[in-house]
């Protein structure tokens, strides 16, 4: 005879079934990736975030830079770059050229471990010499290097030197606020430090930043030499998307910079097969690079030798 089981010892066996089923399951969950919770303010916030490149990262779907338009490639009153920290060839800098770029900013020093002088920028500074292209050299400095900030200048002015590079003006980069751990009185002591070697090398100094940035590292600190030239970087996200005009008058002053003379108004985007950043600058002053004859006398032997000559947005 069949036998009915009652209603709450049923009730009883599922509740046992389904707590047992729910503590197989926990291990997956904490599995699963996590959803960050729903904020409005992510659908109308547009923060600009600086975008530094590793050559070695596989950007996905980078987005190829829009044209230079063809009546601003030789454009009397301003002109076009990229920055680039990688190994570059020969047809690289002719593209760039034929694309209506007039210059490269080239990473000179490697951040990395205790830094060290990045011989890709004497590649990079002849090819782009061949190509018709100027040059300028930027750092990225490492504060927690056992090199000061002096050090760090002198090593790159060595080596371009020691390898016919007449440089005549250096760009410090001052960004990504993440990098600066110290405290905000050693970050002054040491971009003054920088900037006072550069001055004693001979060379012009710029400053590679933004309002943020500048904000956040050095607290605002104004009272340097007003002859510091300034690279600002201003973008609203990666790619074609996240341009900003690519002239210079949304510059509003910071630190003591009253005026700008480079802005950086697009990162991460395809050039000539290049992921690269993109800037404009005013060509009043500049020069493309040139090489500078000079005799050295060695005995009686007498030779000329020639030298590149790089650095002239600015000067």
């Amino acid at each position: 005879m069949y036998k009915s089981v009652p209603s709450n010892s049923f009730s009883t066996s599922f509740l046992t079934m389904k707590l047992f089923a729910i503590l197989l399951c926990l291990p997956l969950i904490y599995t699963l990736p996590t959803i960050p919770p729903f904020s409005p303010w992510n659908l109308v916030q547009n923060e600009e975030v600086e975008q530094v490149i590793d050559p070695d990262y596989n950007i996905p779907e980078v987005q190829d830079a829009p044209e230079i338009p063809f009546d601003e490639r030789d454009s009397p009153t301003h002109a076009y770059s990229v920055d680039i920290a990688y190994h570059t060839t020969m047809s690289d800098m002719e593209c760039l050229r034929a694309k209506g770029y007039r210059s490269v900013f080239v990473r000179a020093l490697n951040p990395t471990g205790n830094t060290y002088f990045d011989v890709e920028v004497l590649n990079t500074i002849n090819n782009a010499y061949n190509a018709g292209l100027g040059s300028e050299v930027y750092i990225t400095p490492n504060i927690n290097s056992s090199r000061s900030g002096a050090e760090q200048i002198s090593v790159i002015y060595q080596n371009l030197h020691d390898n016919g590079i007449n440089v005549r003006s250096i760009w410090i980069q001052v960004t990504s606020p993440s990098n600066w751990n110290a405290p905000i009185s050693q970050r002054i002591r040491f971009i003054q430090d920088m900037i006072g070697q550069a001055k004693n090398l001979g060379l012009s100094v710029g400053i590679y930043s933004s309002f943020y940035d500048w904000l956040e590292i050095t607290g605002g600190w104004n009272t340097f030499s007003s002859d510091v030239f300034l690279w600002y970087w201003h973008v609203l996200g990666v790619g074609a998307d996240g341009e900003t005009i690519p002239t210079l008058e949304d510059f509003r002053p910071f630190g003591p910079w009253k005026t700008a003379t480079v802005k950086q108004f697009a990162q991460v985007e395809k050039v000539c097969g290049m992921i690269v950043n993109r800037n404009v600058y005013a060509t009043r002053n500049q020069e493309v690079s040139q090489v500078v004859h000079y005799s050295a006398s060695n005995g009686n032997e007498h030779k000329e030798k020639e030298q590149i000559r790089v650095g002239g947005i600015g000067l």
